[in-house]
């Protein structure tokens, strides 16, 4: 099932990136009307023209500008606000607020347009909870106004049925799929029930053919099946390591075999 907004989320070098291009790459070739945005991180405009993945770039302050301005009904007051030194000291001290005004800023785009999936990379998992977490604390802060009236419309977009996918994205490892499995916990204590866990960048379904293996990779073949099933209760679904040679080939790869467990 197409669900509206995409997060791909995780420790940092688990493949977010990676993986969240090619599952726009995938939409967009299946006919869908999809953008992958880098959530609040460096710009990959140039990557998404030459791998042909319609993209939205975000920068936080010009998100910030749109949200205020929609707000008070005027765009060059809002500009004026975001110049004055008491707001980009807040966002650096509240780095909640922020994340959560550009998360609103991607939802106002889904609402605009029923027809948009949005594919959202996240720095790291704990910029995902966060994020999540902030509307919920400064919810209760505020109690009443219109930032509280924001944050409802935000829930009951990300918390309408099939509206959010979090994907949860980590190596195949005991460590780091602990690590996956307590943010998965987490987010679902916040009551996301879409939440899974991806285990990416397998050996063990490209060595299960193969004989006389090396010792070393014969060792980490079979450490890495023993933790894959040990936690195939809650990491049923496993993407290969890609043998391309570079990035670019790296996305074609997953796009063309193994993408396909994500959507």
């Amino acid at each position: 099932m197409l669900h509206r907004l995409y997060i791909i989320t995780g420790k940092g070098g688990v493949g977010k990136t990676s993986l969240s291009l090619a599952l726009a790459k995938k939409l967009t070739n299946e006919g869908k009307k999809v953008k992958y945005n880098s959530f609040d991180q460096e710009d990959q405009t140039a990557l998404c023209e030459e791998l042909n993945i319609p993209s939205l770039h975000l920068e936080l302050e010009k998100s910030a500008e749109i949200y205020m301005g929609k707000k008070l009904g005027s765009e060059m007051v809002a500009s004026w606000i975001m110049k004055t030194p008491f707001f980009k000291s807040l966002f650096n001290m509240i780095p909640g607020l922020a994340h959560m005004i550009l998360l609103g800023h991607v939802i106002d785009l889904l609402e605009d347009d029923p027809d948009l999936t949005i594919i959202l990379d996240s720095p790291s998992s704990g910029h995902a909870m966060t994020m999540f977490e902030s509307s919920h604390n400064f919810k209760e802060i505020f109690g009443t106004g219109l930032l509280v009236e924001d944050i409802n419309r935000m829930h009951r977009f990300i918390y309408g049925e099939q509206n959010l996918q979090n994907y949860i994205v980590s190596l195949p490892t005991k460590m780091a799929l602990n690590e996956a499995k307590e943010v998965r916990e987490h987010l679902q204590s916040l009551n996301f029930k879409n939440t899974e866990i991806i285990i990416n960048d397998c050996l063990s379904p490209l060595l299960a053919q193969k004989e006389d293996l090396p010792d070393f990779l014969s060792i980490k073949n079979s450490l890495e099946k023993e933790v894959i099933e040990e936690y195939k209760d809650i990491a049923s679904k496993k993407i290969p390591h890609s043998l391309g040679e570079d990035f670019q080939s790296v996305i074609k790869d997953l796009d063309k075999n193994t993408i396909g467990v994500l959507s």
